[in-house]
Formats: structure tokens, sequence, C-alpha cells
């Protein structure tokens, strides 16, 4: 069935609605478009089926959302079980938090026992499902002797150890008085060395839903469901949706396996939305668009270019010449939809250097943490002003570690971690090569498979107070 009525984007305003695909037609063969074809500037509904995620290709969605467990209770946690194990494993999962709220959606605690004793082997699943802070009164989940997904472990070294525990029926609706139970399957993993042992607990939601579908004059095949996150009913940027072509996927930009993802087809960009019902509607944007570029600024320079993509807090959007199976031909200026946007990830032909781009994802002496700081949407593309990317604002080096104030003691080692990033924009310098200067060894002098641009990685020096030199070294951009 085709549905036609106001578009969404009409008001500049975009707003992506995403919905647990449930329900659809069982059996096989493609989904059913509703009621005809309709025509390019109309919405086009297609019922998808649901499908076990561990039927053959779908490994991508097997991954789960992972939890990082630890060997210590919560003390919000206001009863544990009695444990056999004198080495039980404690852990907190928040599923459905949202990507610019990290306190919201559902948080949930767990513990995984070994009833048989210490170091029996871990069997028996404590999930606080009804969160009460009580792990006493929920159902046990014991241990799978053949799990369905047999024996997929994520790619981790030094795996010690791995268990896959009973399904369970998880509410993670806004209440209980409209409940959604989402199964769920937990996957316990053991990795590291003789020195130590990580603990990681994977949550793998073990259905999908998928289907042909119908893009502009394009067939593709949809998959949509929860991969590296959870969510209550698909209903957020982090859902899933791969679209294929035959083996491979279609859209392989950063941010284009998402149902927040606004693909390009024929000239034209679509935008998605779902339903509890199983059906997936795609969009024709209908909404303004502005010129996002790059330029020299005054420089003499020849040969620009850029591939990738950006990232609005609702939506992403591809850079570069439309294309199937790779990333985007590098274009000096294009088209995307009006909005105020960071890099998802930025290639950038400037002359004879080509530079990676991305949103910098760390925060003064805080490695891989942003804290509060709030996101930053510089790249602003508006119908009228074309957004020029020249890298004209004056560049810092933002140290992620050590701390302030760390001492050291002789003989200690001192790791300096730091990000050379652009403050007014908040994005940060990921590579930046030379691709008129060549390598064909890596930093230990080894024979690389084939030639490579050279990095110019810059030398860091530390000296004391009066000037005498303590360390010098290369720092590799991350």
């Amino acid at each position: 069935m085709t549905h036609t009525g106001k578009n969404r984007f009409s008001t500049g305003k975009l707003k992506l609605i995403r919905g647990l695909l449930v329900g659809g037609l069982i059996g096989v063969g493609v989904a059913f478009r509703i009621l005809g074809a309709g025509e390019s500037d109309q919405d086009r509904t297609f019922k998808l089926r649901e499908v076990s995620v561990f039927d053959q290709s779908k490994e991508s969605f097997m991954q789960g959302q992972i939890c990082v467990c630890r060997n210590k209770p919560f003390r919000e946690v206001k009863n544990y079980p009695d444990f056999a194990s004198q080495a039980p494993i404690f852990g907190a999962i928040r599923f459905g938090a949202r990507a610019y709220q990290p306190d919201s959606g559902l948080l949930y605690y767990f513990a995984v026992d070994e009833s048989r004793g210490t170091g029996k082997g871990y069997d028996r699943l404590y999930f606080d499902g009804n969160r009460d802070l009580d792990l006493r009164n929920d159902p046990v989940a014991k241990l799978q002797p053949y799990p369905p997904d047999h024996g997929y472990a994520p790619r981790f070294a030094g795996i010690k150890a791995k268990a896959a525990f009973d399904f369970l029926k998880v509410n993670l609706g806004a209440n209980d008085g409209n409940p959604n139970l989402v199964e769920i399957m937990p996957r316990l993993l053991l990795a590291g060395s003789d020195k130590a042992t990580f603990r990681y607990m994977f949550f793998v939601r073990t259905h999908i839903f998928e289907g042909d579908i119908q893009i502009g004059s394009e067939k593709f095949h949809a998959q949509l469901g929860n991969d590296y996150t959870i969510t209550p009913s698909l209903d957020a940027p982090g859902t899933a949706l791969v679209l294929s072509q035959g083996n491979n996927n279609a859209f392989n930009w950063s941010g284009g396996d998402r149902l927040s993802a606004m693909h390009k087809v024929d000239g034209q960009f679509f935008s998605f939305s779902a339903t509890q019902a199983g059906e997936l509607t795609v969009h024709p944007y209908q909404g303004d668009l502005g010129t996002f570029e790059i330029g020299p600024v005054g420089r003499q320079l020849a040969n620009l270019g850029m591939s990738g993509s950006l990232q609005a807090r609702d939506w992403a959007v591809p850079v570069g010449g439309e294309s199937r199976g790779s990333r985007s031909a590098e274009v000096g200026s294009c088209q995307v939809p009006v909005g105020d946007y960071q890099p998802e990830y930025l290639t950038v032909r400037f002359g004879r250097l080509t530079v990676g781009v991305s949103q910098n994802n760390y925060s003064e002496a805080k490695q891989g943490s942003r804290a509060v700081r709030p996101d930053v949407f510089g790249i602003t593309i508006r119908k009228d002003r074309p957004f020029t990317l020249d890298f004209s604002n004056k560049p810092e080096v933002m140290f992620v570690s050590p701390a302030p104030n760390r001492r050291v003691k002789p003989g200690d080692t001192l790791m300096i971690t730091a990000a050379l990033v652009d403050p007014k924009l908040d994005i940060m310098i990921r590579r930046l090569e030379d691709t008129s200067r060549k390598k064909t060894k890596d930093a230990n002098g080894r024979p690389l498979r084939y030639e490579q641009n050279l990095s110019l990685d810059p030398t860091v020096m530390i000296t004391r107070a009066d000037g005498e030199k303590v360390a010098e070294g290369v720092m590799p951009f991350g």
C-alpha cells in the first residue's frame, strides 16, 4: 500500500520516527509493498517479516550490546542472592539510552554465579527484570547446553570461556501498564591473559525484521534490528538498518547502516521510519538543500575533494558522489539537507595532503570521554549560504592524558596522549598523510603489503622547566 500525505520535511524540521517492526508476515519470499509503487515524491510503505537473528547471514546482528562487568557488587542493589561461587560477576546495563542523553533509558542490574562452586563454570544469571533492585525475586536464567548461536563469540583476543544463557523477556516499555517485552539472549565472555581476566556480558536481541523494498527506482534488501544497542521498539537513531544489493552493503559510509541515515538514490535523498506492525516507510525528502564544500581560502592549492558523512542530532547524510558498495567518490562540493552537523567521518584531499576528520571524542585529561561537554554542530548548512570547510581556524593540541597534577616517581612510565583539534568546530584530526611521499615499511621496519601514503605523525619532546630534554618520541594520529 502506498501511503501519501503531508511530507514531514516540508517545514524544514526533520523528525525521524523509528519503530520496532514486530508482527510481519510469516514465511519466505520478499516483503509485500502495499497497494502499488507510488510516485517519486510519495511515501512508500513495505511490510517486513520477523526472522530469528540466529539464521544464516545475520552475523552482523549477533554482536549484542556489551557490558563490561566487575568483581564487586553495586551499592545500589538492595539484595543479592546467596552465591555458591567465591568469585561472582556483577554488572549493570542500560537499554534504550539516547545518544545525547547518557542517563536516559532503563538501567538493569545483574549477577552471574557458579552453582557448582568456584572455578566450575558460570551457569546461573540473576537479572533484575522488574528493576526493584532485588535480584532474589526474579527468574533465574540457566546455561543453554546447545545455544542457538552455535558458539559464536565476538572478535576478542584471548577468549577463556563463553556461555549463553536462557532467553530473557525484558520489559522495555515506558511503564508497566504498557509493557514492551523484548526477547534477549545474554552471552558471557571471559577473555584476557595469564595475568588478567576481563568479564563481558553481551545482550543479543533474538529477532530482526527483513524484506525487499524499493527506494526511488532501485530495489534493496532491508534488515532492521539491534546490533550493538538494545532499544525498546527500535525507535532510536542507533537502530540498525542494513540495505544491501546482491552480496554487498549498498551504503558503506559511516552512519549509513542506521535507521536515521538519509540515503541518496537517483539524485534524491530519502529517510526512513518504522512501525510496530512491521512496516518500513521510505520518505522522499522534499525540504531545502544547502551547499557543503571544501575550499583553499587564498592558498594556492589544486586537487581538492572530500568524501564521508555528516551527523546531525537526529540524522546522518553522505558526503560525496553517489555510490554503491564502497565509499562515495570525492567531490569538491555537494548538496545536503539543511541543518546543523558535525563530521561523522570525512576524508579530505587538500592539495597533496589527505586529512581524516571526525567529531572530537575527547575531553581535556579524560581519555575516551567527552565528559559533560555539549556536542557542537558547527557545520551549519543553509539554503542561501554555503558552508566551506577550509581549515582556517587555528588548531590546538588537547592533552587527553596525563590528568592534571598527576605525580610520577623515577622509573615510572608516563603515557602522554594528545589530540589535534579545531576548538571552534570541536573536530579532531584523525589522520594527516602526504600523498606525494610513500612508505613501504611499518614503524618496526617490517614490509607492508602495499605502498602507503606517508603519515605525517608529529614528534613530541618533553622537557623540564630549565629546558633539559626528558623524553622524545613520535605520537601517531588516533
